[in-house]
């Protein structure tokens, strides 16, 4: 069964603050972040402040998914992180 766009967004935020947390990650969570970021563009109904993170959160986990030192990127973008999730909350899509 396919993960609704509500799921899709938990999902998200999960992975995102476990980064956050832990500065650590795979890059298996990278790729599943951003074909999560890309699904929930599609879907289109949330303001632009969303739509720009989620373009954000795209590229931080395609470099992620390949980078030499997962860690230190994870690192590296934490204050991002951190308002990522500040700005991507369940309220901002129906």
């Amino acid at each position: 069964m396919p993960l609704d766009y509500t799921h899709q967004l938990t999902l998200l935020r999960d992975i995102l603050q476990d980064h956050h947390t832990d500065c650590k990650g795979t890059p298996q969570e990278c790729a599943q972040l951003e074909r999560l970021a890309n699904q929930l563009m599609q879907h289109g109904n949330f303001n632009n402040d969303v739509k720009d993170v989620l373009g954000l959160i795209n590229t931080y986990s395609h470099d992620g998914s390949t980078h030499e030192n997962l860690e230190q990127h994870i690192t590296n973008h934490k204050p991002h992180i951190e308002n990522w999730l500040n700005t991507i909350q369940p309220d901002h899509f129906s």
